[in-house]
């Protein structure tokens, strides 16, 4: 298990928390690496709770309920963790393990070969890493510009010039991918079935037909909502409405 470092910066000091999060941090560590996976988890909980979040604070806490064999909360923890740190091959990793003791296997339509690279190219980094290569990326181009600007030799201008779109280009580009990771972190649309076992519904009432059954750890999309009932979509096209008890959003 990854050592958690998280470096909080506050107006005050400490002592506005019953206790130094970074001393519960600590604690849910040797709790971990003493098997004694309860014990950590309400630690890791009660540092969430005090509105301080890490990816790896995430990523400690799904391990914690991987070992104790609550998988629905699992997944929950590692897709929050790969919503702040998309490009971590451990959160990966063990997402994808995660997943694998599902029940469902939900089909996904297969994307095509743009939107693959689409998706890759802005899961690279996430939405402040995308940020700061925008800004470094704007930095080099109003650069560049002012060489062009001011170079009176024609093949440095036009060097500058060619450079200068490129640099452009990235820092467009770049900007975009900031945008749709911070719309991907910032959604609350996407959720994960707790339940053990979920029947949808054809319609927000108990007395509507059965649709499908979900289980837990499946991932949803909230499509709707209707007082205590969410209507829910799956990668496979399946659309159905559950209670809100039976899911927690991302």
């Amino acid at each position: 298990m990854r050592r958690l470092v998280i470096c909080i910066f506050l107006a005050g000091n400490f002592s506005v928390f019953s206790q130094n999060p970074l001393d519960i941090i600590r604690e849910a560590n040797e709790a971990y690496s003493r098997s004694e996976y309860s014990h950590a988890i309400e630690l890791y909980e009660q540092v969430l709770a005090m509105d301080l979040a890490a990816p790896e604070l995430y990523y400690n806490l799904g391990n914690a309920y991987f070992k104790n064999n609550r998988i629905g909360r699992a997944v929950l923890n590692y897709e929050r963790a790969n919503r702040l740190d998309p490009s971590n091959e451990n959160i990966i990793h063990n997402l994808n393990v995660a997943r694998s003791r599902l029940v469902d296997r939900v089909e996904q339509r297969p994307l095509l070969f743009y939107e693959r690279w689409w998706l890759n190219a802005y899961m690279m980094q996430s939405a402040s890493g995308w940020g700061i290569t925008a800004v470094i990326f704007l930095f080099l181009f109003l650069s560049v510009t002012s060489v062009y600007l001011f170079s009176r030799t024609r093949g440095v201008k036009k060097t500058a010039f060619y450079t200068g779109l490129l640099l452009l280009l990235i820092t467009g580009l770049s900007f975009i991918f900031a945008q749709k990771q911070y719309n991907r972190l910032t959604a609350e649309n996407e959720a994960i079935i707790m339940s053990p076992r979920v029947s949808a519904k054809s319609s927000p009432s108990q007395q509507s037909p059965d649709l499908f059954l979900v289980h837990e750890g499946t991932r949803v999309i909230i499509r709707n909502s209707l007082g205590e009932w969410v209507e829910i979509g799956l990668t496979d096209g399946n659309v159905g409405w559950v209670k809100k008890e039976t899911l927690e959003v991302i």
